[in-house]
């Protein structure tokens, strides 16, 4: 120990000019606010000024002192005077070593000093807009010894001039894109869940610095007690210890990414977002992995043969016959549309290269064989019946920004008011419009318009003949292309739902007073006149409203607490309504409508269809996929693992 810190003594006394000019740069930001511009905000100008230059002195001396001070001594052969004193190689490897590190960080530390001394600590504090000091040394530590160890074997490589100069070029190459990709690929699979801040960015700056820092330390000591003072021999010894510890980092990492990304559904261990097929058994499910650390996995899953594609979707759409599918990935650092075949049995998913913005809409035509998108104020539309050769069919430039986009028919784009956010709802209020777009005559015709004070959020039917809308508790029933008010479909109940039905019936479900209650409108009572059928089902605060599980048989899942409130999800209970007679019957405790959050997802309406593959799928409370027998009340487990 002590010949060590003899040895970085005389490494800090050799480079003793190094604390003065940290200290001269650090008294300069204390003078940046009589710059013209910067006076009346002197603390924020010297706080960016001081960071900026200990920033700079914080990455540029590990680099030089990294690229120097053991290698320059190895090339001009001054390594040789440690050697003959009595010191052993460790003790002259990790004096200079720690020498470097004193002086970047002493430097780094004297450079803020003066700006500490007049302004204190309040200068760096995070609410004064400088850094968070338990991340900030989280991140400089082990980043001042990556820089200098990385910076010295790239100079050993550089400067030794051996034979291995050549393996060195092709392997630092191969390593730098193999490590890429599988850190990349664990990123990408949700492993480290950085947008949801899961792990600090500390902790995951030192999971990745310290395996590569451990590397180069013990590349460099064998460097420096094998190779000494021969300059062939160092170069030599540094590289082979260098591959071979990253072949052994590479093959457990390797191993991590190819078992975080080869999962199947049957790997979910809950569903946290679901989105059904309109018709077909297909569902879109996203959910955390076993096993797996924070990583979550999205696949397209057919709930009817277990037949599943992993896919990370963003935006998505499914055609009217649950037969292929559209949605937005990207490729080559762009957001480009792919689709895929839902009922072929290889389902590729294809990219058709047509591109869009991340906050694009995208819609697909009721055959899957033409899709729209929608990005601002353009709407685009293509033909991609041969997915790899997409043929532009129009595009129309429209007055303001689209809400809605839905393909009504094959021919026909319906474009409506899909969200009304902020201010403009009073009764001077612009209407919103509704127009058609025709792909066959490139034109646009506007067909109607909705009074922007009745909605907050608009939905068209399955078939185009109704939107759907809803401001607070009340819910109201248009035409779909002219948006004439139909029918008031409640005023009293909260957040209420709707559900079209088979044989032209629709039910509306909310809760009033601190109970439960169905409206059940049938056919030729969608009018102001008409008064709906009412089921009272009792005590409720929150409530899903399910589709038709059989003729005339609606699911309706009741809580007694909020849905945000912790003991919400263990408390739903089940019941079924029959539509014709009002009875209720009581189902499995636990259970929830699978499409609960479909009311936000999609701008059209699930179609009047009962006893479909979607009907039938529910969330248990552990928040598994599980069909549900309505005749027999039998649970068949399809996806997701008791907690």
């Amino acid at each position: 120990m002590r010949a060590t810190l003899a040895v970085a003594a005389r490494e800090i006394a050799e480079r003793k000019v190094l604390f003065l000019g940290a200290l001269v740069l650090g008294i300069l930001p204390l003078f940046f606010p009589l710059i013209p511009g910067l006076r009346g905000n002197s603390r924020d100008a010297r706080t960016v000024a001081v960071l900026l230059v200990t920033a700079a002195i914080a990455v540029g001396f590990p680099l030089a002192l990294g690229a120097t001070i053991l290698v320059s001594d190895i090339a001009q052969k001054r390594l040789a005077f440690y050697f003959s004193r009595p010191l052993p190689s460790g003790s002259i490897w990790a004096g200079k070593l720690l020498g470097a590190l004193l002086i970047s960080a002493g430097c780094a530390l004297l450079t803020m000093a003066p700006v500490f001394l007049v302004e204190s600590a309040g200068a760096f504090s995070s609410d004064a807009g400088g850094l968070n000091w338990r991340v900030f040394l989280a991140l400089a530590l082990p980043g001042v010894l990556v820089l200098f160890l990385a910076a010295h074997a790239a100079a050993s490589m550089a400067r030794l001039r051996s034979r291995w100069i050549v393996i060195d070029f092709f392997l630092t190459v191969f390593f730098a894109v193999l490590f890429w990709f599988l850190l990349r690929s664990l990123v990408v699979a949700g492993f480290w869940d950085i947008s949801a801040m899961t792990h600090p960015p500390d902790w995951v700056a030192w999971w990745l610095f310290l395996p590569l820092a451990a590397v180069l330390l013990v590349a460099s000591y064998v460097q420096i007690a094998s190779g000494r003072t021969d300059a062939a021999r160092s170069h030599g010894a540094l590289s082979a210890t260098l591959w071979v510890v990253l072949t052994l980092l590479a093959l457990p990492l390797g191993g991590l990414a190819w078992w975080v990304n080869a999962v199947t559904p049957k790997d979910l261990t809950s569903i946290e977002e679901i989105q059904l097929a309109p018709r077909g058994s297909w569902v879109r499910v996203r959910g955390g992995l076993r096993l797996r650390g924070s990583a979550k996995a999205s696949f397209f899953y057919d709930t009817e043969t277990g037949r599943s594609m992993k896919r990370r979707t963003q935006k998505l759409d499914t055609s009217a016959d649950g037969k292929r599918a559209a949605y937005t990935g990207v490729s080559e650092r762009k957001w480009t549309i792919h689709v895929m075949a839902l009922d072929s049995t290889e389902a590729p998913a294809i990219d058709t290269h047509v591109e869009m913005g991340p906050l694009a809409q995208l819609a697909l035509s009721p055959s899957g064989r033409r899709l729209a998108t929608a990005d601002g104020a353009t709407v685009a539309a293509y033909d991609v019946a041969d997915s790899v050769n997409p043929k532009h069919i129009a595009l129309f430039r429209l007055p303001g920004d689209v809400g809605g986009i839905v393909f009504v028919d094959e021919d026909t784009i319906r474009l409506f008011p899909r969200f009304e956010n902020g201010p403009g709802h009073g009764k001077n209020a612009e209407p919103s419009r509704i127009a058609n777009l025709s792909l066959s005559s490139k034109k646009l015709l506007m067909t109607g318009a909705l009074d922007r004070s009745l909605f907050s959020l608009v939905r068209l039917s399955a078939d185009g003949r109704f939107l759907v809308a809803s401001r607070g508790k009340r819910l109201t029933l248009h035409d779909g292309r002219t948006g004439v008010l139909l029918a008031t479909l409640s005023e009293d109940l909260e957040s209420p739902k709707l559900r079209f039905l088979s044989g032209d019936r629709l039910v509306v479900a909310g809760v009033a007073n601190g109970k439960a209650v169905l409206k059940i409108f049938l056919e030729g009572e969608m009018t102001e006149s008409a008064p709906p059928r009412l089921v009272d089902m009792g005590p409720a605060t929150s409530l899903i409203l399910g589709g038709e599980v059989a003729a005339g048989r609606v699911a309706v899942a009741l809580n007694p607490f909020r849905r945000n409130d912790e003991r919400a999800q263990r408390a739903w209970k089940l019941a079924f309504v029959d539509v014709a007679t009002g009875a209720v019957s009581s189902g499995p405790d636990g259970l929830v409508p699978a499409d609960q959050f479909s009311w936000w997802f999609s701008p059209t309406l699930p179609p009047a269809e009962s006893g479909s593959p979607a009907s039938g799928l529910f969330l248990d409370a552990s928040s598994r996929l599980v069909r549900l027998d309505p005749a027999t009340g039998a649970q068949t487990v399809l996806l997701g693992r008791s907690k």
